[in-house]
């Protein structure tokens, strides 16, 4: 059983600390934002998911960040695919979730909490993807 992660709610160094632990993983990572209800829906969705016996999930995590806004600096610091809009680091909590690379650790999707609700499996299944193909040096 692979378990959801918890970043700290308070504490902007141990947030930080644990998520940029998890960079050092082969995996991608599903960060999801907030603590509403659907945060948790989405949160039980992803796990659900990556515990089943699909493959396609077996290199993904699910961290939740009940307060985003710890994490401004660090994810704001991230290369992210420049195919998305710019992502609004002042409403944070306008997003449900964001993908985030296995190896460069490039922001690959960010999904309003707005769009999720119409295509809950489109969205996390494309953010899946945009983390793969958007595993690459962005800094060039």
């Amino acid at each position: 059983m692979i378990n959801p992660i918890f970043l700290s709610e308070t504490n902007k160094a141990d947030a930080e600390a644990t998520l940029n632990d998890l960079f050092n993983d082969p995996v991608v990572i599903l960060l999801v934002i907030g603590n509403s209800n659907t945060a948790e829906t989405v949160l039980t969705k992803i796990s659900s998911l990556i515990n089943s016996d699909d493959h396609f999930f077996k290199g993904v995590r699910v961290v939740q960040a009940k307060n985003p806004v710890l994490l401004n600096d660090l994810l704001s610091s991230l290369h992210v695919n420049p195919r998305l809009d710019t992502i609004k680091w002042d409403a944070i909590q306008e997003y449900i979730f964001f993908s985030i690379t296995n190896v460069f650790n490039n922001i690959g999707d960010a999904v309003l909490t707005q769009k999720y609700a119409n295509k809950p499996m489109y969205y996390i299944e494309r953010s899946i993807f945009r983390a793969w193909a958007f595993d690459k040096n962005l800094s060039i």
